[in-house]
């Protein structure tokens, strides 16, 4: 159990450099994490949705980055909790937390990413789900 959990939160503190950091370029490309922190930075633009491609050079990497991240952050706390429903709502509560968090790092903190984490979480889920009927199928037929 304790390997669960240090998993998941060695997964959480992943998931907060990369979207703390002040330059995603820097760290992707030169191992390079800076933080600069913004106190009174524009909750507005958490809801921005005009940016759509533009903020970033490599914008469906990093959004499937999202996608990915998510799912394995679900699928990490699923472990931990062996419940669905903690899994996906510490995920979705980490997803809003970070992108909430990007906003006073001067970075693009948006609500649309919650959507595509959500998407990842989502996946996962059903990842779990299917795991399960498949696994609970084949106990049922040795078992018959």
């Amino acid at each position: 159990m304790t390997f669960r959990i240090a998993l998941a939160l060695i997964w959480c503190a992943v998931i907060a450099v990369f979207t703390s950091t002040f330059n995603l370029e820097l760290l992707l490309q030169h191992r390079i994490v800076l933080f600069i922190f913004n106190p009174h930075p524009n909750l507005g633009d958490f809801f921005v949705m005009s940016d759509l491609r533009k903020i970033h050079p490599d914008w469906v990497t990093v959004k499937i980055g999202h996608f990915i991240a998510f799912g394995i952050m679900n699928l990490l706390l699923y472990n931990v909790f062996r419940k669905n429903a903690y899994a996906i709502a510490g995920s979705l509560l980490f997803a809003f937390a970070t992108e909430w968090i990007q906003l006073y790092f001067n970075r693009d903190g948006r609500f649309y990413d919650i959507i595509i984490d959500l998407c990842g979480i989502v996946t996962a889920y059903v990842i779990i789900g299917m795991y399960q009927f498949v696994r609970s199928r084949t106990a049922s037929g040795l078992s018959s």
